[in-house]
């Protein structure tokens, strides 16, 4: 039991560091397309999963990586979409 509890606080620092990893990615490399940034995340979740030696879990943390990436892409994109959009209308 106590296993897990450790073992969710790791999800927890891998999760913000995903989210963070991605987030400043995607707003200073604007070219990069979102799918690649998703895919290096997922890929971190499976290498996580590996390094701990935990296999029954390698779905859990590529979906969970995957998920909190996207979230962090749409709010950095919808951040830049709000400051476009709000400098264009006082022109």
């Amino acid at each position: 039991m106590e296993f897990l509890l450790v073992f969710s606080l790791h999800f927890f620092v891998m999760g913000a560091l995903v989210m963070m990893v991605s987030g400043i990615v995607s707003f200073f490399i604007r070219s990069a397309h979102f799918l690649i940034i998703v895919l290096i995340s997922m890929l971190a979740g499976y290498v996580f999963s590996v390094i701990y030696e935990v296999p029954n879990v390698a779905l859990f943390a590529v979906g969970f990586n995957a998920i909190l990436s996207l979230i962090a892409i749409g709010l950095v994109k919808a951040g830049l979409y709000a400051k476009e959009k709000a400098g264009n209308g006082f022109n």
